[in-house]
């Protein structure tokens, strides 16, 4: 676990806002491993996360609502629900029964520009895929799927 400082926090926020518009961030942000990014809003202090973290294994702190990839953050599934307010950038709205075929887990195939995608059906948002320009890679998790 790393606790991101707040230089590191406005480089995330300033990648977030180029992408999706995300304007602040009113959350501790902790990353585990390489690439997994975690909001947290609990009591401990800065101080008190580090000795935990010292004496324990700890996996899970916070919500998981991002992961960084090589080209981009990926939103996940919850992210997209804590930022829905901000969200302002490479939305992609979908019909019903594209948004039927992305909640089974399937890629949606669709021509727009290669980036990381928000996908919103009927005023709610349900999901983060990534564009090739010709697809979007479904990243909903297996357990959150219909079928």
């Amino acid at each position: 676990m790393k606790i991101l400082l707040s230089t590191q926090k406005k480089k995330i926020l300033a990648r977030l806002n180029e992408q999706f518009g995300i304007k602040e961030i009113p959350y501790l942000l902790l990353q585990f491993g390489e690439e997994k990014l975690r909001a947290y809003s609990g009591n401990f202090s800065i101080e008190e996360l580090n000795i935990l973290d010292a004496n324990l294994r700890i996996e899970i702190l916070g919500l998981y609502f991002a992961k960084l990839e090589k080209d981009g953050i990926r939103l996940t599934f919850d992210g997209v629900q804590l930022f829905k307010n901000q969200i302002t950038k490479n939305i992609i709205i979908l019909n019903d029964k594209q948004a039927e075929e992305w909640m089974k887990g399937q890629d949606l195939f669709m021509q727009s520009e290669n980036c990381f995608k928000v996908l919103k059906h009927n005023n709610e948002f349900i999901g983060c895929g990534k564009s090739t320009g010709e697809r979007i890679t479904n990243f909903v998790p297996k357990e959150r799927r219909i079928k």
